[in-house]
C-alpha cells in the first residue's frame, strides 16, 4: 500500500537529505559481514517503547517479542559464521532507527517497522518478519466506525512514526473529514497517559502494541481497539542500504528461523493461547503465514550446513 510522501511534521528524527550521499559512501564502505566477522559482535537496535516487540522490562533490559527473535537470528548468523559472536542491544525510537543504521552504528533494527518506499530510498529491508494493521485505541464510549468517526479528533501518535503521516495525508486528502489534530510523543506509553488524562481522544499505533496497553490500563473494560483498519504494512529488519552480503546472510537466517518451525515457536510463546508472554492472544493470520513461508527460497532447512 502507498504512504504519502513525508510530510514536515514527519521529518524531525530522520537525517539531513542533503549529507545522505556521503554518510551512506562511508558506512557501506565495508559489508556489515565483514564487519561483524572481524569485530565478533552484533549491535542490533530494539524499541523501547513498543510493547510487546520490544520495551524495558523491571531489570531495565530490552525485551519482547521482536527482541527475542533478534537474539534467535544472531545464534543462528553465529552458528553459520563459525565464530563466537556478541549480542549487544542499543534501544531506539521511531525518530531516531533509521539514522543508526545509515550512520553505521548498528547492524539492524527489528522491531515494528513497516516497509515504506520513503524508508527504502535511505536503508533496506529484511524479507517480511510479520505483517500488521493501524487501527485506534479509544473509550467504548467514542464508537469509531469508520475512518471518519476520527475527524477533528486529538489523535495520538508516536514521533516519525508512520502512523503521524498516514493520519496527515488522511486528513489533507479528505479520507478523515474533518482532519484530525495530531499530538506527537516519544513512546506509546506516555501517549497512552495523555490520552487516559483527557489530551487525547485516540491513540493510533500498531494492534498489537494497542492490546499491550490496553490489557496494562487501570481498567482495560473502559477501553476498545477496533474501528477500520487505517492501514496494513509488511514488516521488515531494518538493514543497511546496498549491502546485499549482509542482507543475504539475515534473509538467510530469518527464512531457516521460519522453515525449521523456529518462528511458529517464538510466536505461540508470545501470543499462543497458554500463558502468552503478552498477555493476550492472537493467532498468526493465515495469509501472513502464507507470505512468511513462501517468500524464502526452496530447501532453506539446509541453510546452516551448506558451505
Amino acid at each position: 500500500m502507498n504512504v504519502s510522501p513525508i510530510v514536515a511534521a514527519g521529518l524531525r528524527g530522520l537525517i539531513c537529505l542533503s549529507l545522505l550521499p556521503a554518510v551512506i559512501a562511508t558506512a557501506s564502505a565495508q559489508s556489515k559481514y565483514d564487519r561483524v566477522l572481524q569485530n565478533k559482535r552484533i549491535i542490533a537496535g530494539a524499541q523501547e517503547g513498543t510493547p510487546p516487540f520490544g520495551y524495558v522490562d523491571e531489570k531495565g533490559e530490552v525485551a519482547g517479542w521482536a527482541v527475542d527473535l533478534s537474539k534467535a537470528l544472531h545464534a543462528l548468523i553465529e552458528q553459520k559464521m563459525g565464530v563466537k559472536l556478541a549480542l549487544e542491544f542499543r534501544k531506539v525510537t521511531p525518530e531516531t532507527r533509521i539514522p543508526l543504521i545509515v550512520n553505521g552504528s548498528l547492524d539492524w533494527v527489528l522491531g515494528s517497522t513497516g516497509k515504506t518506499v520513503e524508508r527504502e530510498e535511505v536503508v533496506d529491508f529484511s524479507l517480511i518478519n510479520n505483517a500488521v494493521c493501524v487501527k485506534t485505541l479509544h473509550r467504548k464510549s467514542m464508537p469509531v466506525n469508520t475512518a471518519n468517526d476520527l475527524g477533528g479528533k486529538r489523535l495520538g501518535v508516536t514521533n516519525g512514526s508512520v502512523e503521524q503521516k498516514l493520519l496527515a495525508e488522511m486528513g489533507r486528502t479528505g479520507k478523515i473529514t474533518p482532519p484530525p489534530q495530531i499530538v506527537t510523543f516519544p513512546t506509546h506509553a506516555v501517549g497512552f497517559l495523555a490520552l487516559e488524562q483527557g489530551r487525547t481522544d485516540a491513540h493510533v499505533t500498531l494492534d498489537v502494541a494497542l492490546k499491550a496497553l490496553q490489557i496494562k490500563a487501570q481498567n482495560p473494560d473502559e477501553w476498545a481497539v477496533d474501528g477500520p483498519e487505517l492501514m496494513c504494512t509488511p514488516n521488515g529488519i531494518i538493514l543497511p542500504q546496498n549491502d546485499s552480503k549482509w542482507k543475504r546472510t539475515v534473509d538467510h537466517a530469518l527464512c531457516y528461523f521460519i522453515a525449521t518451525g523456529g518462528y511458529d515457536k517464538l510466536w505461540a510463546e508470545w501470543f499462543g493461547e497458554t500463558n502468552p508472554k503478552a498477555g493476550f492472544s492472537l493467532p498468526i493470520a493465515e495469509t501472513t503465514k502464507i507470505v512468511l513461508r513462501n517468500q524464502c527460497a526452496f530447501g532453506i532447512e539446509d541453510w546452516l550446513v551448506k558451505k
